[in-house]
């Protein structure tokens, strides 16, 4: 039976419309969600560099911060992990030296870059200086969460290594535990990324 003068589309259009719009989100929503997980990553890897070019620029500008960096017990003091290194495949001990939060969900008040030791104090105070912003905290949100973290990446620490002292490391990991009073690094973010 025909209709006359009566437009539109019928059922069966409409659903053929529905079904390839259905095809074409299946195919895009899940490239869209993989570039923001990348731009996510290159973002705290950008902000990893852009603070451990702080910490070399302080510790080569100003002795009283390299010294309280470097303190001389802290290899034998200091709270260390034994971290191996996913590029290369070494073992080693890593110091820790700075830590600020990166995001929701951490223990403790740390929005200011914390000593991990007193002897640490100066060196944090001096990066302090350099990195607070108008409202007086430091301000570098972890915005990448892997798909394996074990917990929420909510802080920064600066470390580093034991048998490089010269190798200044950027990580991530979990401010909520209280692993050392001030959580634990869980993933490299500068230098060569691990995560």
């Amino acid at each position: 039976m025909k209709r006359k003068g009566l437009k539109g589309f019928t059922l069966i259009e409409i659903i053929v419309v529905i079904a390839i719009l259905g095809i074409l989100m299946a195919i895009l929503i899940p490239s869209a969600i993989g570039y923001v997980r990348k731009a996510r990553k290159t973002h705290d890897m950008s902000s990893g560099k852009h603070i451990a070019t702080e910490v070399a620029s302080l510790l080569s500008n100003k002795d009283d911060a390299n010294k309280s960096f470097y303190h001389s017990s802290a290899q034998t003091k200091s709270p260390q992990w034994y971290k191996t290194d996913p590029v290369t495949g070494d073992n080693y001990y890593l110091i820790p030296v700075a830590v600020v939060n990166g995001g929701p969900g951490c223990s403790g008040n740390y929005d200011s870059w914390t000593p991990y030791e007193d002897e640490n104090q100066e060196f944090a105070d001096l990066l302090n200086a350099e990195m607070m912003d108008s409202n007086g905290e430091v301000d570098i949100e972890i915005k990448y969460q892997p798909k394996d973290a074990a917990k929420e990446l909510n802080r920064w620490f600066i470390c580093y290594r034991q048998d490089k002292l010269s190798e200044i490391e950027i990580w991530v990991g979990d401010g909520s535990s209280q692993s050392w009073g001030k959580g634990e690094p869980m993933y490299r973010v500068y230098p060569k990324p691990a995560y």
